[in-house]
């Protein structure tokens, strides 16, 4: 289940830090993903809705899961 943004209640999409693989370019373009850029705070979020709000969810493996899906939907392959 991908979390409701606590702010808006909008669905939010996986927030992926660091460089990203042309397949997480393409899925940000998208909106299936959000690009969180190199910095990361602490604690990190890891969703983000498209107002822009930002949140983590103690659910890392929903967040796993969901990022995998779309990652693969865009033809990555580990």
């Amino acid at each position: 289940m991908i979390p409701s943004c606590p702010e808006c209640g909008t669905p939010g999409v996986p927030l992926l830090f660091g460089l990203p693989v042309a397949e997480a370019i393409d899925a940000a373009g998208d909106g299936d993903l959000a690009l969180g850029g190199c910095v990361i705070r602490e604690p990190a979020p890891n969703w983000q809705c498209p107002a822009g709000h930002q949140w983590r969810d103690a659910d890392e493996r929903a967040w796993d899961q969901r990022l995998q899906a779309v990652l693969s939907a865009h033809g990555y392959r580990p």
